[in-house]
């Protein structure tokens, strides 16, 4: 309940970032514009849209860190007693320095000098969308998380539930059309034939890969596997693993299961061949039930697989494998009890 909770959380969290950075995109694609299209100043213009270049005099640098930045001091305070700048212009520049700045709506957007020009990053609206749009696709993830919990709700408490991990796949596809359309277009996603068009196109992608996503994590029961002909010759070699240590799986060394003419056996390797193979004495072996994984099977085996609780004269072991691969195995098991 509380990985629920912290799942929902999350995702809400994720979702209002979303929204509070798509707020801010007109605004910030509207400064954008306008910081592209200011000029210098004539003589009697007054106002802050246009652009003032100020001589200054740099008194002392604090270079900080390359992260943390750095700070210019320009002598007796004017025009503006300090600059936050980066860590490499706050190294290039030296005491004594004459330099030129300019100001932008009370900010001073560039510090240029002999040797160094340093200019303040001007965020853009495409850049504003982007970050909400990376936001809505990360919610996506605990999203998912909730959404195959809420599926898998009449299922037993410990069973393990399917992995997510196909929902990245929709929700990197989404990202791969979602991001250029966000950049590009940040106020105008459906404002023409070919951002519509861009839209119907990647949205019926992102449909698609959902679906298979969908597909990919039911949760598939015993009763729906089903067991394909072995071929006539040739052996075959099945993903598969008993989880107890037993004269034929020693130190649970088996990998796979081939089937063929000469038996079932236990192998550590994906064939071809029968190198290292240990033979399964399928006569003393009889099938109590199959199920998917539980608790802390779910660190041992893939969450797709399922499991057969067998019983070896009395032992109880359990053979896992992915359904269908499965069925095939406990059918030749059987055929060899026959």
């Amino acid at each position: 309940m509380n990985s629920r909770i912290g799942q929902l959380v999350v995702c809400a969290l994720l979702l209002v970032c979303a929204g509070v950075a798509a707020w801010f995109v007109p605004a910030v694609t509207a400064d954008e514009r306008a910081w592209r299209a200011a000029r210098p100043c004539a003589a009697a213009t007054r106002g802050n849209d246009c652009l003032r270049t100020l001589p200054a005099v740099i008194e002392r640098t604090d270079p900080r860190s390359p992260k943390q930045g750095g700070r210019l001091y320009f002598a007796e305070g004017r025009p503006t007693p300090r600059v936050r700048v980066s860590y490499d212009a706050a190294e290039a520049f030296e005491a004594g320095d004459r330099v030129r700045l300019t100001v932008w709506r009370g900010q001073v957007m560039k510090v240029a000098g002999a040797r160094y020009v340093w200019h303040e990053h001007v965020a853009t609206g495409g850049s504003q969308a982007v970050v909400a749009a990376l936001c809505a696709l990360a919610a996506g993830w605990p999203g998912a998380r909730l959404l195959l919990r809420a599926r898998g709700r009449r299922r037993p408490k410990d069973e393990v539930q399917p992995s997510a991990l196909p929902f990245l796949v929709p929700l990197l596809g989404t990202a791969v059309w979602l991001l250029p359309l966000c950049y590009r277009h940040p106020v105008s996603l459906f404002g023409s034939t070919a951002t519509i068009a861009w839209w119907v196109v990647g949205a019926l992608v992102s449909v698609v890969l959902s679906g298979w996503a969908w597909r990919a994590t039911r949760i598939r029961t015993p009763g729906e596997a089903t067991a394909p002909e072995l071929p006539a010759d040739g052996e075959v070699f099945l993903p598969a693993r008993f989880l107890e240590h037993t004269a034929y799986n020693p130190h649970g060394f088996g990998t796979h299961i081939v089937l063929g003419a000469d038996g079932p056996a236990v192998t550590p390797h994906a064939g071809p061949g029968r190198f290292a193979a240990k033979r399964i004495p399928a006569g003393r072996l009889t099938v109590r039930g199959v199920r998917r994984p539980r608790g802390e099977e779910g660190g041992l085996v893939p969450h797709s697989w399922h499991i057969a609780e067998l019983d070896d004269a009395g032992r109880s072991v359990r053979l896992a494998a992915a359904p269908d691969d499965l069925a095939r195995i406990l059918r030749a098991l059987s055929a060899v009890r026959v």
